[in-house]
């Protein structure tokens, strides 16, 4: 079969479609979804939200009930129970089997490339029980407050001319100019300008890399 976003979306919005899910969550694993698609990077979604009974139920594997332990939180002590966790796959090339990735596998590492970009953290990152499929926005069991997110770039770039108001108004914001929402030669000026100070080609274009620059490593 031919996998194509829809399908990957339809399949992932069973998971993610479900109460106590955090909406910024799911928006972020959609979008990293539709952006690897392109690429032949099939991602789905294993896990999201769970009950506490349910995650009592997977801690007993391993332990009070056959099979391998598959984790070491009880519930009420994963950040899933919180619906601010999802564990992902990538779907085969057929899209007849989930596969479950680890390092060194390049997809992983553009997996966890697209969602560290959105802020999300990563299990692997943990010690001494490294989760690569795991990733979440923060640590709620642990009463961390929900971080401020950046806004996602929305797939085009934008320049002089352009119509995006609520978009243009952000990067000007950012820029600490005046919110007209009009690109004009003064944000084209002020977009180069940027571009020379990150060391990234000064168009005066705000396209992913100008975005990424502005939204998760630029100015405060």
């Amino acid at each position: 079969m031919t996998i194509s976003t829809a399908w990957l979306l339809e399949r992932a919005d069973r998971k993610l479609s479900v109460k106590g899910m955090d909406a910024d969550v799911v928006t972020i694993t959609r979008s990293v979804i539709k952006e690897l698609a392109p690429q032949q990077i099939y991602v789905g979604v294993a896990q999201s939200y769970r009950t506490k009974q349910e995650q009592d139920a997977l801690y007993a594997v391993g332990r009070t009930r056959p099979g391998k332990i598959v984790t070491y939180a009880r519930g009420g002590q994963s950040n899933h129970n919180f619906g601010v966790a999802v564990d992902l796959f990538c779907y085969s090339s057929d899209g007849t089997r989930a596969e479950f990735l680890a390092p060194p596998d390049k997809r992983l590492s553009q997996i966890v490339a697209a969602m560290k970009q959105r802020q999300m953290e990563w299990g692997g990152d943990w010690t001494p029980f490294r989760d690569y499929p795991h990733f979440q926005l923060f640590d709620a069991v642990n009463g961390k407050k929900k971080p401020r997110l950046a806004p996602l770039y929305l797939g085009r770039a934008l320049a002089k001319g352009s119509q995006d108001k609520e978009t243009i108004r952000l990067i000007q914001m950012k820029l600490r100019l005046p919110a007209s929402g009009r690109f004009d030669d003064g944000l084209t000026r002020a977009v180069k300008d940027f571009q020379r100070q990150v060391k990234i080609t000064a168009d005066g274009i705000v396209g992913p890399v100008t975005w990424r620059h502005l939204f998760q490593e630029g100015r405060g």
